[in-house]
């Protein structure tokens, strides 16, 4: 036996009303003896005891009233062995949290995952206890507050949940609990619960334990965590990367990509065609995997050629399986015709020992003969040259063996970087660390002080575990290795906060650093270009460095920011001619319509396009109308994480306290499906017998009064 609403059990106390009404209505009389009334005496007295039962029966009648309307509404039931259930099945305040990430587009040949799960919560919904409210929460990488209030509203919840589309991104459920949990604290006094629709997917589970903390806070709410298929969690071939080998993709010039495709199952995978094609072209390039050993991933080099510069997007591609969102991957890129390069060299060597001489044939790796045709223009000059020389023509400005500049080319060197240019600088023997960390103008860009010059080891590179962009190539050792670098002389660094180390020695300390400054990047070397003390500018890494280099510094050709995470928003640099011109954008599975896309905007001395909508992976192109050239593109990519489909195991979902993990055929089986005797209709029942038989004795014996 239990009661379902149980506080409407405190109604009860208004049994005190009768009561006291009963008590306050005795009638107070004076008394006034005279002869007459001697005869009257024995009658009244005979009345007066019928008076007192009638009333004591109006009373107690009026007192069981009361008790029977509270017994009606408090929903008393009989369940035997299941009283605990039948409590269950009254109103509750719930949030409903579906997953909305890109692992819930698994697709079983008929419906996805994510298909599954609306369902699934639908007909919780559905079967939820009158008076229950409900919110609805889609979680992704952001918590999206389809229905940010628990409302009583239900079909407005179903509604809302049936026009709901997955993403392409990750779901981050610790964010969606703890904003769950916020939304349920001001219900006081109610049932509170949280219901999780999910495929259990271990990357949108990260920090469990968070999760049972923020329930451990909250002892008043359950949370019950629905799998809405059993077939989610299996085995899955991606494409996990999609990048520019070189990052320079120059026009007439073969340039290569690399793609990663990942083995998330149990078995090896062999014989998988993979194919790399440039805007919606057919493919351009393609090669057959070998094996891919389960857990393990493998790199393939796919060329591509750029007839003329601009703006193109690439596209890698497997075959279909029941997870498409990451069969495909893409990438954009902006292709130049050339880039200009200043080398400033500070000594006065030679020609085959300047400072510049291993940088220039680094950045140009071709015959002379051959050079004037080679995207790259390189300048080398003295440092006066800056005094006078036009920076704003300059992509990149590499310092070599500098030992100090004059006070109008320091100046000349900031504003070029703080408009954007990029700076690399490559400390030699005529280098004084004293001079540049206390240059008024210098010291404040470079991204590291230099310490006095060291003599020794040799000391060698880090030989694995890359962090940056530029070096991250070196973590596959088929791509060669960075650890045969070595160093006899070099200049210790001391990174400022801001700074990224790009390279370190083998004993942790920085070899190469780089920060940014105003709307550029600077990079300190602690080595010299020259083979003065290190063998680097003669290592067969030394090119393919530079180029990455390159790309990673030149804001037209790095790819970096062409690259969003899905719902990020996209903002690039145009011509100022384009301001207020109307663009619209090619989106992923557009089929070639363009539609509307705002203006080109002027920010802070620039043009720039903006876009918001990119919630889906894939290839986006924009254009000017009247123009089908691009003036910009970027492709979104989704999480590598989310291609690992593997799922939480039930003792790590144990772990939620209070938690618990069902089926979808448990969903919608109440109490009400078992024994169960609801007795509040017997109740209301005898509250109306009781009411009319008050009112009919109470007319009766206002008569016999």
């Amino acid at each position: 036996m239990a009661f379902l609403v149980p506080a409407v059990l405190a109604g009860a106390a208004a049994i005190a009303a009768p009561i006291a009404i009963h008590l306050l209505n005795k009638t107070q009389v004076k008394v006034v003896r005279w002869a007459a009334i001697r005869f009257l005496q024995e009658s009244l007295q005979k009345n007066q005891r019928r008076l007192q039962i009638e009333d004591l029966i109006l009373l107690l009648l009026r007192c069981l009233f009361i008790i029977l309307l509270a017994l009606a509404f408090a929903r008393l039931v009989l369940n035997p062995g299941a009283a605990q259930e039948a409590l269950a099945t009254g109103p509750m305040v719930a949030v409903v949290l579906v997953d909305q990430s890109a692992s819930m587009g698994q697709s079983n040949g008929f419906q996805t995952l994510f298909d599954e799960a609306k369902t699934a919560a639908g007909k919780f919904i559905a079967n939820l206890a009158g008076g229950s409210q409900v919110a609805l929460f889609l979680v992704g990488d952001r918590v999206n507050q389809a229905v940010p209030c628990p409302t009583a509203n239900l079909p407005l919840v179903r509604r809302t949940l049936e026009v709901a589309e997955p993403t392409d991104g990750s779901s981050d459920m610790v964010a969606a609990t703890r904003l769950a949990l916020e939304t349920l604290k001001p219900f006081a006094g109610s049932r509170k619960e949280i219901f999780v629709f999910s495929d259990n997917q271990v990357s949108a589970w990260p920090q469990i334990d968070q999760i049972q903390t923020l329930l451990a806070e909250a002892p008043g709410v359950k949370l019950t965590v629905v799998n809405p298929s059993a077939t989610s969690g299996a085995d899955n071939l991606a494409i996990t990367t999609l990048k520019a080998e070189s990052g320079v993709p120059a026009a007439g010039r073969l340039s290569g990509f690399l793609v990663e495709v990942s083995n998330f199952g149990t078995v090896p995978i062999s014989g998988v065609r993979v194919t790399l094609a440039v805007d919606d072209g057919p493919p351009v390039d393609e090669t057959v995997l070998g094996t891919v050993e389960p857990g393990k991933s493998q790199v393939v080099r796919l060329n591509a050629r750029f007839a003329k510069p601009g703006f193109y997007t690439l596209r890698a591609a497997i075959p279909a399986d029941r997870m498409p969102v990451d069969n495909e991957r893409s990438v954009a890129v902006q292709v130049i015709e050339h880039m200009n390069v200043a080398v400033i060299e500070g000594g006065s060597a030679a020609k085959d020992k300047r400072d510049g001489f291993f940088l220039v044939n680094g950045l140009a790796p071709v015959s002379p003969a051959r050079r004037a045709e080679y995207y790259l223009k390189i300048e080398t000059a003295p440092p006066a040259w800056l005094q006078t020389a036009d920076l704003s023509r300059q992509e990149i400005l590499f310092l070599a063996n500098v030992a100090k500049l004059d006070p109008a080319a320091s100046k000349a060197v900031e504003k070029y970087v703080l408009a954007g240019g990029s700076l690399v600088i490559f400390p030699g023997a005529l280098t004084t660390p004293a001079v540049l960390n206390d240059d008024p103008v210098l010291a404040p860009l470079l991204p590291a002080k230099l310490g006095t010059r060291k003599t020794g080891g040799p000391l060698a590179w880090q030989s694995g575990k890359f962090t940056h962009p530029v070096t991250s190539l070196w973590n596959d050792p088929n791509n060669g290795n960075l650890s045969s670098v070595r160093a006899t002389s070099w200049f210790p660094l001391t990174p400022t906060p801001s700074a990224q180390t790009i390279v370190a020695f083998s004993d942790g300390t920085p070899a190469a650093v780089e920060a940014p400054y105003g709307k550029g990047r600077v990079v300190l070397f602690s080595t010299a270009a020259t083979t003065d003390g290190n063998n680097f500018p003669i290592h067969p890494n030394f090119v393919p460095f530079l180029q990455r280099l390159i790309g990673h510094l030149s804001p037209r050709t790095s790819s970096e920011s062409l690259v969003l995470a899905p719902g990020a928003v996209f903002q690039g640099r145009v011509s100022h001619d384009l301001v207020k011109r109307e663009v619209s954008i090619l989106t992923p599975g557009s089929k070639g319509q363009p539609r509307p896309a705002g203006k080109v905007e002027a920010t802070n001395q620039d043009a720039v396009v903006r876009y918001h909508d990119t919630a889906r992976t894939g290839a986006y192109r924009m254009i000017v109308t009247g123009n089908e050239k691009p003036v910009a593109a970027f492709a979104v990519q989704t999480d590598a994480k989310e291609s690992d489909l593997r799922m939480l195991d039930p003792e790590q979902l144990a772990i939620l306290k209070r938690g618990e993990a069902v089926a979808v055929s448990e969903i919608g089986v109440t109490p009400s499906d078992k024994v169960r005797r609801e007795l509040w209709v017997v109740f209301l029942g005898l509250a109306f017998v009781v009411f009319l038989t008050e009112m009919v004795l109470a007319h009766r014996f206002s008569f016999s009064r």
